[in-house]
């Protein structure tokens, strides 16, 4: 009996739920500023909104030092990394400490697919270095058997020489092995999940795809022959949150990030992450005409 031998999944909001996270990191990191620059937040908002926007993403790491709250102090990037961008990296922090993470039983999942001898493998369109360090901070990074993601974010000239030093020792890297696609193989392109087919010798048949986004992640799995999972419950967004991550958030970044308040739906749905398990269990779809085929193979000539 035919069996899948893989699952390939989202990560933010099918993992874990990052607006939960982002939104609270990012406000925290914004209060910080506020009290080290005395500047109003309107202001601090709008020049870190312009850098995420440039970027396309909120997680752009070294967005304080390439903003607008930098240019007075352009000749002293020392004082100003020592008196500004460490305490709101620290606030930054610190509150992802608090609230990141991984939805109920999915590390125990992740273990138990691994150990029924399936694959796992993350999809994200999530930057290298921001999906990586995810994965470290939620100690998940030593379950996957790759992950595939958007190109890293390189340094800028102005950053904190502990950090260069860590980042050219690996500090930052995770346990997974990590393949950085190309930025157009972003979703819903069926390029990310066609280079995972071909990297791990799979037919799309075999793979399950398990996305949070309707819109997005499923086109993935239906260009690839792959069943697609949808992971209903990452949509549950409150409003509050989506307004708070939309003054600082670029559309075009949320867009990314959350998936749109939609009717589509999509015929395999699963509430929890744990349901994985139950679907994995079951035998692929057969592709028509493949019962057919086989049985004109055993005929004698």
């Amino acid at each position: 009996m035919p069996r899948y031998r893989a699952v390939v999944t989202d990560l933010d909001n099918t993992l874990y739920p990052w607006v939960d996270f982002i939104v609270p990191s990012l406000e925290a990191m914004v209060a910080s500023l506020v009290t080290t620059t005395g500047l109003p937040r309107i202001r601090i908002v709008q020049a870190l909104k312009a850098v995420y926007t440039k970027y396309e993403s909120n997680e752009y790491p070294f967005a304080i030092q390439e903003s607008g709250l930098f240019e007075p102090y352009q000749a002293d990037f020392d004082s100003f990394d020592a008196l500004v961008v460490r305490p709101a990296r620290e606030a930054f922090r610190s509150a992802r400490v608090r609230y990141l993470h991984p939805y109920p039983g999915v590390p125990q999942t992740l273990d138990a697919l691994r150990r029924a001898r399936l694959k796992v493998i993350g999809l994200t369109d999530a930057p290298r270095n921001a999906a990586e360090l995810r994965l470290k901070h939620l100690k998940l990074d030593g379950h996957f058997d790759a992950l595939y993601t958007l190109p890293a974010f390189p340094l800028p000239e102005n950053v904190d020489p502990e950090i260069r030093r860590k980042e050219e020792a690996g500090h930052y890297r995770s346990r997974t092995p990590v393949v950085e696609l190309p930025r157009d193989a972003e979703k819903p392109s069926p390029a990310g999940l066609a280079r995972i087919l071909a990297d791990f010798g799979l037919d799309g048949r075999e793979v399950l795809y398990v996305g949070d986004n309707v819109k997005k992640d499923m086109p993935v799995a239906h260009a690839n022959g792959a069943t697609g999972v949808w992971a209903e419950y990452g949509t549950y967004v409150s409003g509050e949150y989506r307004e708070r991550l939309a003054v600082i958030s670029a559309k075009s970044v949320t867009r990314r990030h959350v998936a749109d308040e939609t009717t589509t739906r999509w015929p395999l749905t699963i509430s929890s992450f744990v349901q994985v398990l139950d679907v994995a269990a079951s035998p692929p779809p057969a592709r028509a005409g493949t019962k057919a085929r086989r049985a004109r193979k055993r005929l004698p000539r």
